[in-house]
């Protein structure tokens, strides 16, 4: 049994009465450093239920219960509140964004740390929350991107007065442990049997994704107007991109970041198959809809398209329905963003620079396009391996 198990089993809330018959709940337990049996005591049971849970989040140390008997006998705001405020409070993120924090809040933080004084919420008890859902098998990156989300309110508590430090600082995050690439980059011979399988209405969809890196929601809300076919070289300029607003409906708004609006160049042989099928559109009108002109959703693409040219391509049937041997087969499960991939790998491979290729993806930070791209750089690859040698050489001794 391991020793924070003992510890809570050792908590208790015992009932007091004063000599003025006035109750008091004394919260009791063992410093698991000294041994020691500690208590707090308060007024109110609820005040005292609270403490008791918090201290053996904390594990029991002296320090942390000094924070959380201060913290919940001035209460103030909860976790709940603070993080509601701070996704209020944001002025550079949209209603789609706003909604998936709420989302965040209700589904990973509230359960566990919401009800709590934001003030006597600690590292020890941030620690047992990443832990928590660790255990329930949440993905590195969801718990990333969660703890991201509570340490930016907790920064916006010291700034509102709520509290004295950020207790989410320093914690170490799990890191994926994954064994294979996250990411499915498709050669060029790769990438045209795929498009062979894709219906003929939506291959000019997939040649601009692959040809351009522009995310899903960028390239089915272009309109002709953005595109200049005229210019050397011809271009697209993103302006706006798919969002949902809070009733999770559907509308065009900015893209992902600032750095996302942008302007990318096309090439000739995408010009050419663009030209004819903007040909008859008006300038408002969408470069790449459905089959009946409105917003292209990504989950029927996926569903009634992709899917089965994926299939068709991993799996060539002959016309009775019997595998085809001696059909050249696709062995990987790409996903419709991996084009995106797809295109960043094809242009470093050509040598482009990893600072235009970041204005090219409307990457942020080039941060984000270097920890993303840069084991795909093969001249670098090559001269680290030539420095390697030349750093080894006479110290490896060929068998005999």
């Amino acid at each position: 049994m391991t020793a924070m198990a003992t510890f809570w089993r050792m908590a208790s809330i015992r009932e007091r009465r004063r000599r003025d018959g006035t109750r008091a709940f004394a919260v009791l337990w063992r410093d698991p450093v000294t041994g020691r049996q500690t208590s707090l005591t308060y007024d109110d049971h609820r005040d005292a239920v609270v403490a008791r849970q918090l201290i053996e989040a904390a594990g029991g140390h002296a320090m942390e219960a000094a924070r959380i008997a201060d913290g919940v006998r001035h209460r103030g705001p909860t976790v709940d509140d603070v993080i509601a405020e701070h996704i209020e409070l944001l002025t550079s993120v949209g209603a789609d964004t706003r909604h998936h924090y709420r989302q965040q809040l209700a589904s990973h933080i509230s359960p566990v740390l919401g009800a709590y004084s934001v003030k006597a919420i600690g590292y020890r008890h941030v620690v047992g929350w990443v832990r928590s859902m660790m255990d329930r098998g949440y993905a590195p990156k969801t718990i990333a991107n969660v703890h991201g989300l509570f340490s930016a309110a907790m920064s916006t508590a010291v700034r509102l007065g709520y509290r004295d430090d950020n207790p989410c600082v320093g914690i170490e995050l799990p890191k994926s442990q994954a064994t294979h690439d996250e990411m499915t980059v498709l050669t060029r011979e790769e990438f045209a049997l795929l498009l062979s399988k894709i219906p003929a209405f939506y291959q000019s969809l997939v040649l601009l994704l692959v040809a351009t890196g522009l995310r899903w929601g960028e390239a089915t809300a272009l309109t002709v107007a953005d595109l200049d076919l005229t210019s050397t070289p011809a271009t697209v300029r993103v302006t706006k991109a798919w969002k949902r607003d809070e009733a999770r409906h559907w509308y065009v708004g900015p893209p992902k970041t600032k750095r996302a609006r942008r302007t990318v160049s096309l090439p000739d042989d995408l010009v050419t198959v663009l030209r004819p099928l903007i040909a008859t559109k008006t300038p408002g009108d969408l470069v790449f809809p459905n089959t009946i002109g409105h917003q292209l959703s990504s989950s029927r693409f996926w569903t009634t398209t992709w899917t089965p040219a994926l299939n068709a391509a991993t799996n060539p049937l002959l016309p009775d329905g019997t595998p085809d041997l001696a059909a050249p087969r696709l062995t990987k499960r790409p996903r419709v963003h991996d084009l995106r991939h797809t295109h960043a790998s094809w242009m470093i491979a050509a040598g482009v620079d990893l600072f235009v290729l970041q204005r090219r993806l409307g990457h942020e930070s080039i941060h984000t396009t270097t920890e993303t791209y840069a084991h795909l750089m093969p001249d670098q690859q090559s001269a680290a391996a030539a420095a390697a040698g030349r750093a080894m050489s006479g110290l490896v001794v060929p068998p005999q």
